[in-house]
């Protein structure tokens, strides 16, 4: 279970409201593995609820990509996009994040991911992605078909890549990945009884 936008509105600061709330949450769903992003400014407020926090990794693969390809986008508002979100049918099994569709939804609609949404036809996807010189981030790919790293490769609208780097786990058996340290905002989990090993919760799963 993610907890995303814990605030207090600043009139009411100072009454332990938010710890009201998170022993709320916990009590409800005693058991239930959680997680959440945090700031910097809250890194203590976090584990005096039994949260632990935990160092996430980019995945990224070393790949040319050179397809010069006219890309169809998408508006964020286009209900294609509602389609592929709440549709899809490709999930990582080895971590992920279901029931996720309203938060996709909420960072699509946000705005800043507006430029940044194609869909490839041929492969009933959609993907969100960014290129940034020869690198690549997908930030997420929703699929309505079952299909390979390798189909998706030879239809992507991007050219002069040579990284790939990942908002999510892969989800696909034929692409090679290696699990790099970088940056990210505090994570926090709590009733997490297994090993997550090299790990990145998907980005659009997270506020």
């Amino acid at each position: 279970m993610s907890i995303g936008a814990v605030a207090t509105k600043q009139e009411y600061r100072g009454r332990g409201l938010s710890r009201v709330l998170m022993e709320h949450i916990i009590n409800k769903y005693e058991g239930v593995p959680m997680y959440l992003s945090a700031n910097d400014g809250v890194v203590n407020f976090y584990p005096r609820f039994g949260f632990k926090r935990i160092f996430e990794k980019q995945p990224v693969c070393e790949i040319e990509i050179n397809n010069y390809i006219n890309p169809i986008k998408l508006q964020y508002n286009d209900p294609k996009v509602w389609d592929y979100v709440y549709n899809r049918i490709n999930y990582s099994d080895r971590l992920d994040c279901i029931n996720t569709k309203s938060i996709n939804i909420f960072h699509i609609h946000f705005g800043y991911l507006k430029d940044f949404i194609y869909e490839i036809p041929e492969l009933k996807t959609m993907v969100i992605a960014e290129q940034k010189e020869s690198t690549l981030k997908l930030i997420g790919v929703f699929s309505l078909m079952d299909i390979s790293f390798g189909d998706l490769v030879k239809f992507l609208p991007f050219h002069n890549v040579k990284n790939v780097e990942f908002g999510f786990m892969p989800y696909w058996s034929d692409v090679e990945y290696s699990m790099h340290e970088y940056e990210t905002d505090p994570i926090f989990v709590r009733n997490i009884t297994c090993d997550l090993g090299d790990f990145k919760f998907p980005e659009l799963s997270i506020t």
